[in-house]
């Protein structure tokens, strides 16, 4: 069974008692996480939370029987116990498959529920078509949260902290966010932070006060350097955040997202809207849209999504070889600003 958008949500808050497996997945990954934690929560008793198991890829490749095992356990004390799993594609898809099978095929089989979390998958994901042909496994297919979506989020993170919001603040905070609900969570949770015991609504300045450090700026000027062809104020950008240490991974990462919010910015134009910069996470101001767009005309489709490819490749290599990831990281952010200087 497949589920998505706001039914996955409601299911996920909800569960079919029936349901005994659920396979979260989406192009954000923090979303996929998000709804995994509401489903244990659903299953969680009240007064007792249950007993959860977490693997990952690498374990289970490791040593397959680790699933099986842990599904098959039975807590000591009769409470509920759950197997969260997180994957990346279909690297263990044939195992999640044959337990999916096989939680129909025998109900009683399995001591615990079964939680998978995934990133994007495909129609024709072995993966994700097992948990659709399967009678008591259900696919949750989650989307991108809207606007409105993030502001009831925000809304209530405040009035959990005991504060409140401007109108005009909150439009203007929810448009700064950057679109990933991992990094959307983080930034929600400053701001219920920094509101909490204010005694007054949030206003813009204090908005303005939470706004991009000057790190972040110089993450900022360093992807866009790189992704607009200037190779030495890039070079010079990431020099400077080598040197706070904050230069690698976390580069990688911002840049990823920088990547998605273009291929949004495609796609939305292709569908036939002229101007979609306000409807980009976060947004594109006018009076910056005219070069974002002379951008997005040297990166394509099918460059942007070689780049993720890239991204992808220097992040495993970066891992496998340990220790600082900054040698690989500028590597490539010299080889995409070259690219882009050809481009212009």
């Amino acid at each position: 069974m497949l589920l998505q958008g706001k039914q996955a949500a409601a299911f996920a808050r909800k569960p079919d008692p029936e349901i005994w497996a659920v396979l979260a997945f989406s192009e954000d990954e923090g979303l996929a996480s998000d709804t995994g934690l509401a489903v244990l929560a659903a299953w969680s008793g009240k007064d007792t939370p249950a007993e959860v198991t977490l693997l990952d890829d690498d374990a289970i490749r490791k040593d397959p029987a680790l699933l099986f095992d842990a599904l098959e356990a039975v807590s000591l004390l009769g409470d509920t116990r759950i197997v969260r799993v997180r994957t990346s594609g279909d690297k263990i898809a044939t195992l999640l498959a044959d337990a999916f099978q096989q939680g129909d095929s025998s109900p009683g089989r399995f001591g615990a529920r079964l939680v998978v979390e995934a990133g994007a998958l495909q129609k024709k994901s072995k993966l994700r078509s097992a948990a659709e042909a399967a009678k008591r496994t259900v696919g949750l297919h989650l989307f991108a949260d809207e606007a409105a979506d993030v502001e009831s989020r925000v809304k209530h993170a405040l009035l959990d902290a005991g504060a409140t919001i401007d109108a005009e603040a909150l439009h203007a905070f929810v448009g700064d966010l950057p679109g990933h609900r991992l990094a959307t969570n983080s930034e929600i949770e400053k701001l219920s932070l920094y509101a909490k015991g204010l005694s007054r609504p949030v206003s813009m300045q204090d908005i303005r006060a939470l706004s991009a450090t000057e790190l972040e700026q110089t993450v900022s000027a360093a992807i866009d350097a790189t992704l607009d062809g200037r190779i030495a104020d890039a070079n010079k950008a990431f020099d400077k955040l080598a040197m706070a240490g904050t230069a690698g991974i976390g580069l990688l990462r911002s840049l990823q997202f920088e990547v998605h919010r273009m291929l949004d910015a495609h796609m939305r134009i292709a569908e036939g809207q002229a101007s979609p910069n306000m409807k980009l996470r976060p947004p594109v101001w006018q009076s910056a849209w005219p070069s974002y767009k002379a951008r997005l005309g040297r990166w394509p489709v099918r460059r942007l999504t070689r780049v993720l490819e890239r991204i992808y490749d220097a992040e495993e290599q970066a891992k496998r070889a340990g220790g600082s990831a900054d040698a690989v990281v500028r590597m490539l952010m010299n080889e995409l600003a070259r690219a882009a200087e050809a481009a212009r």
